[in-house]
């Protein structure tokens, strides 16, 4: 790694996973993934109407090597709620399929309003 000690990395990427209620790790950028996988979750959560945040890994290597370690999870996407990891796409595509309300309280559909970020 470059610039950054291990501390230094571990402390940026706990405010990172924290920056939005729900933050997306991803390949690209929402409007251009640069992988299937990223594209397909992209798609649950703008179809579930969930405001979320995004970071562009490809973008930031220090991030993209340093995540995998700190969630202990080898592969993007990575979605978090909440600063905790929820996982990868067959992971938020199984907690879906069990509770379809899995992202009502992200959702702007709830009704609620109120600040949120969106990519």
């Amino acid at each position: 790694m470059s610039g950054q000690s291990k501390d230094e990395l571990n402390e940026r990427l706990a405010s990172l996973v924290k920056a939005a209620p729900v933050m997306l790790f991803m390949k690209g950028t929402p409007s251009a993934p640069q992988c299937g996988f990223s594209r397909q979750l992209v798609s649950m959560l703008r179809d579930n109407g969930v405001k979320y945040g995004f970071f562009n890994i490809l973008a930031d290597d220090e991030v993209r090597q340093g995540l995998k370690e700190y969630s202990d999870w080898p592969t993007f996407p990575q979605l978090y709620a909440k600063g905790e990891l929820v996982g990868g796409l067959d992971i938020v595509k199984e907690e879906l399929e069990t509770d379809p309300d899995f992202f009502k309280e992200f959702s702007v559909k709830n009704g609620t309003g109120g600040p949120g970020i969106t990519a």
